[in-house]
């Protein structure tokens, strides 16, 4: 079930600062397995996880904040544009906000420019202070990775690639990310809700995606991505985009409420919809992908592997009319959610054939499950996905939109 999102005395609901201890407490364990000193990252995903701080999506690209985090120690916030302001909103960090040496990503060329050599000075100097400055250093998400290696390199510091460690600490959930999770999922529910309302001949897909998009933020999602939204032809091939084609009677829509983020948490999922009455031949194809879908989750438990569920899909692309994988790698997928929109594991039969090795889901684990029917060729196609959280015997729905047959929308006739 999902809770209430307000704070309250009579019940315990997603308990903040055991949330903020325990992913730290995950991260720092992966960070001492792997053998590092420290990490520094620039993720946004990864700095809230061991921070709670979250970077708003203008100053994502730019690279402007980061976390540093010694294995011996807490994590340090660096950036932000009011470092005394955060400091009193956020006093689980100690004091541990930092203005920034220096935005090397639009002003470096070179690990010699003095932009990085200050940040990499400031970064250093973190080191020395926990006294990790002769012990590997793991960098996780700059586009400056190979510019800040060599910079380090220079002062004799070991540069390791730290995102596979990051994404080690966050595949398996704690219970306050399930949580959250559920409601994240709760509001994918409300989305669809309002946009069933909405589905009649002449609405456009960006209104649709428009309306979803609207009631996530009004329920206090702090960022989602554009939803897809394919109406008709645009349903075959399958694609993930929306324009502004208007619905018409007859049109199978599919929709992802995809990336739609409470307190950074990501729902992906997918239903399909028709406007008006369904044609047998819709209903069958509809069919189709929702036993494909079930077909695969049903090898899911604490223990069965990725390789287990894709034995239960389409064992060739010609089922879906094409010769190699890479052409269809999408169509039939499973991935991590969580504070990304595509944590660990990622699986499909393209990463498999590509040599991927086989991957053991875990108590814990929130997945996305996502699979497509539909002729090469044909007029529609259907697209659906459930989220899950992996346990010990099985799993839990947490996507709970009806999925059993598909829903007939716009029936002023009956």
């Amino acid at each position: 079930m999902v809770l209430g999102k307000y704070a309250v005395d009579y019940e315990e609901r997603v308990n903040y600062p055991r949330l903020r201890a325990e992913r730290l407490q995950r991260a720092k364990a992966e960070i001492n397995k792997a053998g590092l000193g420290a990490i520094v990252t620039w993720d946004e995903a990864n700095v809230r996880y061991m921070t709670g701080y979250y970077i708003t999506t203008p100053n994502r690209p730019l690279e402007a904040q980061f976390c540093f985090c010694a294995r011996n120690g807490d994590p340090h916030i660096i950036g932000g544009n009011d470092q005394e302001g955060l400091i009193q909103r956020m006093p689980w960090m100690g004091g541990r906000i930092h203005a920034p040496a220096g935005i090397a990503k639009i002003a470096a060329f070179t690990p010699d420019d003095k932009v990085v050599q200050n940040v990499v000075d400031q970064i250093y100097g973190f080191m020395v202070e926990y006294g990790v400055e002769k012990e590997p250093l793991g960098i996780d998400g700059t586009t400056l990775s190979y510019i800040y290696a060599e910079a380090f390199k220079k002062r004799g510091v070991e540069v390791v690639h730290a995102k596979p460690f990051m994404d080690l600490a966050r595949m398996i959930k704690t219970v306050d990310e399930i949580e959250l999770m559920r409601i994240t999922c709760a509001h994918s529910e409300k989305a669809f809700a309002a946009i069933v309302d909405a589905i009649r001949p002449g609405i456009r897909e960006c209104d649709l995606v428009a309306i979803g998009i609207k009631t996530l933020y009004e329920e206090g999602d702090d960022h989602t991505e554009d939803l897809v939204c394919c109406s008709g032809h645009n349903t075959n091939p399958y694609g993930w985009s929306f324009t502004d084609k208007p619905l018409q009677v007859g049109d199978l829509v599919y929709i992802d409420v995809d990336g739609a983020s409470y307190q950074g948490y990501k729902s992906c999922v997918y239903r399909t919809f028709s406007v008006g009455k369904a044609s047998q031949e819709q209903k069958d194809v509809y069919e189709e992908c929702r036993a494909m879908l079930y077909d695969g989750m049903s090898t899911i438990k604490d223990g069965s592997t990725d390789w287990q569920l894709l034995d239960k899909w389409p064992d060739s692309p010609q089922y879906w009319g094409h010769d190699t994988w890479a052409e269809v790698g999408p169509y039939a997928i499973g991935h991590g959610l969580g504070l990304t929109l595509h944590d660990r594991p990622f699986f499909n039969r393209m990463n498999q054939v590509a040599g991927v090795p086989e991957q053991t889901f875990r108590e814990g684990m929130c997945l996305a499950v996502e699979t497509y029917a539909g002729k090469k060729g044909g007029k529609f196609g259907v697209r659906l996905e459930e989220n899950i959280l992996v346990t010990k015997d099985g799993y839990e729905r947490l996507s709970l939109w009806p999925i059993d047959e598909l829903m007939e929308c716009w029936l002023p006739y009956r």
